[in-house]
């Protein structure tokens, strides 16, 4: 898998966990109106990067900070990958003042969106979507052999028998 397609499903993943942990940053009509899914229409991802702009801007104040990021790097969104998300909207930052305005957002979307578009119809296909990633398997415990070994005994000289 690329860095970018990496990239892409880690965005992806974010955005689909994004709409719990971040509830308490929720905008005016937060929830309302669909889910924080990933688009699959080029023409979707405006309404999109507004959604998760208003998620994010936890204080209103027209700008994404590092601060209100944080919430993508703790928790389980952290766990799953919501770090890479949280560096793929901080490359939105155009301007470079710390602050992503929802301009940039929605021009990172799109830029997003296209890297993830390979056939460049403005359509992502099932294969073109990103896949989140799996989950760690459990740690397999050691299960005994079906015909346990014998139990040595001792012999009358101190050896096994």
């Amino acid at each position: 898998m690329t860095y970018q397609a990496n990239l892409g499903a880690a965005a992806a993943l974010g955005l689909l966990l994004l709409a719990a942990p971040a509830a308490a940053q929720t905008g005016p009509g937060g929830g309302q109106g669909g889910g924080m899914g990933l688009p699959r229409a080029l023409a979707d991802v405006p309404a999109w990067a507004d959604r998760l702009f208003d998620r994010l801007d936890a204080n209103q104040d027209g700008a994404v900070t590092g601060d209100e990021l944080a919430v993508l790097s703790r928790g389980p969104v952290g766990a799953m990958g919501g770090s890479r998300l949280r560096r793929m909207i901080g490359q939105s930052d155009a301007s470079n003042d710390g602050r992503i305005s929802r301009e940039e957002m929605t021009a990172g979307a799109q830029r997003m969106f296209n890297r993830m578009d390979a056939d460049g119809d403005g359509v992502l296909s099932d294969t073109e979507r990103p896949r989140p990633p799996a989950r760690p398997a459990s740690p397999a415990m050691p299960m005994p052999a079906a015909e346990p070994e014998p139990m040595p005994f001792p012999d009358m000289a101190g050896g096994a028998a």
